[in-house]
């Protein structure tokens, strides 16, 4: 939803691997980037995931800047 709200991105890429235990999840989209750093006030989207992949023992990384994409990147455990 946030690629087609915000990035206006042309194209977006997504894979899962599923291996050695953890779950690999990423999303890539050409659009117009943002500074991860900045502070989006009243935006949680971001904030919420990496909250949502720590309960779970995960991760979450995000690679951006502005006119570059956006590559977002959550590892998981798998639990049997």
């Amino acid at each position: 939803n946030n690629t087609v709200k915000h990035a206006r991105a042309r194209n977006v890429a997504i894979r899962f691997v599923r291996d050695n235990g953890t779950c690999h999840l990423t999303i890539r989209d050409d659009g117009v980037g943002f500074d991860p750093r900045d502070d989006f006030a009243g935006h949680f989207g971001l904030t919420s995931m990496r909250e949502r992949a720590t309960r779970l023992g995960g991760t979450l990384a995000v690679e951006s800047a502005p006119g570059t994409g956006t590559t977002v990147s959550v590892r998981v455990p798998v639990r049997v």
